[in-house]
């Protein structure tokens, strides 16, 4: 079956209620106010099935003016539109508001709806018809149909009726592809269910089970049960209006203006890039920095506008902007929103999301253009391939170049692979790292490494550890990456945790007398080896250059590091183990004095050296004695 969004617009007391009422029988006026006033004042639903292929979702929006964030609620995720007009009062301002917002939010297909043909005369009719398509000229409805109805005697009902079967046909149903998302336009409790939250499913779908997260607010639940007007059904898709029963919340943990959707597959943001179109007259030139009301489908926050291209943007126009949020927001791009004055309550502009996690822009910079070309106008690849690029070393993760690019994963992944056979990107592990930074960090490594020899010549390398600290920073993956096609290349070497350029030689002869000189000088000292100082004045090189030479003799296995600056002759600890060893074959356990007797040992070395003892697993601290380890 078929599935359309009909959303109402119209001034107030126009008789859009009344109208879906008479249409489906719903009265969407639920709150004793509503009733008591006889306006609309927060969004009512109803459901008609016109036709046994075809289920028709209506959305009832206020048509006071101090109600129009709740339109502006009602319009986001709708189809097509009822423009609603008083057979006795004609086109008035909040016709004109309402069909600007619809304008901005994308929707070109409806139908004029005249009401109340039943308090006046044909000749009054005819008249309203005519102000109707003069103040359509030019706009998106121009050339919708035109029907003058009474909902109270019933005369044309069956005629609109026709002209929304004509009109669905088309209309492409929304694809179940993309990320599940559901903006909250009610929410409430029912005695022994729990929580319950409603609104237009408007991409993709959700099962019963399924754990959802509700955004900004990081809170999850798990969707206990689902329907879909009125019917039980296991899944939720684009295109439905649909109640969601939340197990684990609570009425206090949602409030309208929520986003449900899967855990992490939504990021919230604070700046946004944009299109904005400013209304022609009688709007005024709108400054940089202003401070706005932005809404965007069932949320509202106060923005700050940054013109990037001038200082002021004038009526009618179309410019490329960023938006500044007091709060974090969260959106998709290819949203559409709406902006209000601050303080005038009047629609000023909209324009639709395209970056979500856009740079703070350079104002007025060539580089603007080519950006606004991209996010506006681009490929899916090439989108992606911006967003890539925008990573620079840190690259995007899969999950989130799904999030910027408003695609499922199953869709990146499609896109991802194009990236990889044209060379513009490379994947590591889940990490997109755009060629040309990819190919930058390579060429940086290679770079730090052969500085670092300058640097440190009698080093054998750097650790992969402090190399890695040293390039801008990335996820470990693309390091070690990036390390092994170097190596890969035959540019660098990497033994152990060490780096080092093919071009660097172990070791020079003068380094090689250095080493043997540090070699003697450690056997003949025994148990007892010098300090850093004293061992660089027998070798005869710098406090230095003799821990270098200590550092590259332990990598080598010549010397074995114990503690700080503290180093043995392999021999020794060789020695060492032996004696420790045989000792404990013979005595079972061993104590710090046992130790110290055995090898002749000041307190000095003692410790560090049954400290290296376990450290090895050659012994196990049982209290204060030693045991060999099993």
């Amino acid at each position: 079956m078929k599935r359309i969004i009909v959303g109402t617009a119209g001034h107030i007391d126009h008789g859009k209620t009344t109208l879906i009422r008479a249409l489906t029988g719903i009265d969407c006026d639920r709150l004793k106010e509503e009733k008591e006033r006889g306006i609309t004042t927060e969004l009512g639903f109803a459901h008609w099935r016109l036709d046994e292929d075809l289920l028709v979702g209506i959305v009832d929006v206020p048509g006071h003016e101090r109600f129009v964030r709740h339109m502006v609620a009602g319009a986001w995720g709708i189809d097509t539109v009822l423009l609603v007009v008083a057979a006795d009062e004609g086109v008035m301002p909040q016709t004109r508001e309402h069909l600007d917002i619809c304008e901005i939010l994308g929707l070109t297909k409806g139908i004029v709806v005249i009401t109340k043909k039943d308090l006046v005369d044909a000749e009054m009719v005819e008249l309203v018809e005519e102000d109707v398509r003069d103040f359509l000229k030019g706009r998106a409805l121009e050339n919708a149909p035109v029907v003058a109805v009474s909902a109270t005697t019933g005369e044309n009902l069956d005629l609109l009726k026709g002209m929304l079967r004509d009109l669905s046909t088309g209309i492409e149903e929304r694809s179940r592809e993309g990320i599940f998302r559901l903006p909250v336009d009610r929410v409430f409790t029912l005695r022994g269910m729990g929580t319950i939250v409603t609104g237009t499913c408007i991409s993709g779908h959700l099962s019963v089970g399924e754990e959802v997260e509700l955004f900004p607010f990081s809170r999850k639940a798990r969707v206990r049960s689902i329907q879909a007007y009125h019917e039980d059904v296991k899944e939720a898709s684009a295109g439905q209006r649909i109640a969601f029963n939340l197990q684990g919340l609570d009425r206090q943990d949602v409030e309208r203006g929520s986003m449900v959707a899967r855990p992490d597959t939504l990021l919230l943001t604070s700046r946004i890039d944009a299109s904005l179109r400013l209304l022609k007259l009688p709007m005024k030139p709108i400054r940089h920095d202003s401070i706005l009301r932005f809404h965007i489908a069932t949320t509202q926050e106060e923005a700050r506008l940054v013109l990037l291209e001038s200082d002021q943007i004038e009526p009618g126009q179309e410019l490329f902007v960023q938006f500044v949020f007091k709060r974090p927001i969260v959106v998709l791009p290819g949203d559409r929103f709406i902006l209000r004055g601050s303080y005038a309550i009047q629609t000023v502009g909209g324009g639709k999301v395209l970056d979500i996690m856009p740079a703070r822009h350079k104002r007025k910079t060539g580089e603007l253009g080519r950006a606004y070309h991209v996010l506006s106008k681009g490929t899916d690849l090439e989108k992606a391939a911006y967003h890539v690029l925008k990573g620079g070393f840190q690259g995007v993760r899969q999950q989130n170049l799904s999030i910027l690019t408003g695609k499922d994963i199953p869709s990146i992944e499609r896109v991802g692979e194009v990236l990889r056979k044209e060379a513009i990107a490379t994947l590591v592990g889940k990490t997109y790292l755009h060629k040309d930074y990819f190919d930058a960090y390579r060429e940086k490594v290679v770079a730090f490494v052969g500085e670092y020899h300058k640097a440190n010549p009698l080093k054998i390398g750097i650790s992969k550890e402090e190399l890695r600290s040293r390039l801008p920073a990335t996820d470990v993956q693309v390091f070690q990456s990036a390390l092994d096609v170097c190596v890969a290349a035959g540019l660098i070497v990497v033994e152990k945790d060490r780096v080092r350029s093919r071009d660097h030689a172990r070791g020079t002869s003068q380094t090689d007398e250095f080493e043997k000189r540090v070699l003697d000088a450690l056997l003949t000292a025994g148990f007892t080896p010098p300090g850093l100082k004293d061992l660089a004045g027998i070798v005869g090189v710098t406090e230095k250059n003799a821990r270098e030479l200590l550092e590259r003799l332990a990598f080598t296995g010549g010397v074995v590091k114990v503690g700080q600056d503290m180093y043995f002759h392999r021999d020794m600890i060789e020695e060492v183990k032996e004696k420790a060893a045989n000792y404990l074959r013979d005595h079972q356990e061993m104590g710090p004095s046992d130790f110290k007797s055995e090898l002749n040992l000041s307190r000095k070395f003692l410790i560090p050296l049954l400290e290296y003892l376990d450290q090895i697993k050659l012994t196990i601290r049982k209290g204060d004695k030693r045991v060999l380890r099993g």
